[in-house]
């Protein structure tokens, strides 16, 4: 696995992620224990969403825009922003915001993992 690889798999992450959230603001409201969906939660989950998929189009499309060693450069910028993807969920759990749940778990360790394997393949 090289880190051109590492960036696809990151981007068709975010993808699949901004798809769920922009367009199951219902059940993302409900799972959540935040009860009947209003027009805000829908229209937060969408803006989310939204943004989501911009870094997962930008981050799946960086390896054919650069060079291995511009890639490798990028990598510490990308390994801050996934850190503040990762803290700030981890933050809204530990206040009870949302639930910590088995997706909570398994995202945060997906991203982890993510974070890990940038750092790895970059040096």
């Amino acid at each position: 696995m090289n880190l051109s690889l590492i960036y696809k798999v990151y981007g068709a992450y975010h993808i699949i992620f901004a798809l769920v959230v922009g367009f199951a603001s219902s059940m993302l409201s409900q799972s959540s224990g935040w009860g009947e969906v209003t027009i805000g939660i829908t229209t937060m989950a969408e803006h989310f969403g939204s943004a989501l998929l911009v870094i997962g189009v930008i981050t799946w499309m960086l390896p054919s825009w650069t060079t291995e060693e511009q890639l490798k450069k990028a990598t510490m910028t990308i390994i801050g922003l996934q850190a503040v993807l990762t803290l700030v969920p981890i933050y809204h759990a530990g206040v009870g915001a949302i639930p910590s749940d088995g997706m909570f778990y398994i995202s945060t360790i997906v991203n982890f993992a993510f974070i890990g394997l940038f750092y790895w393949k970059s040096r």
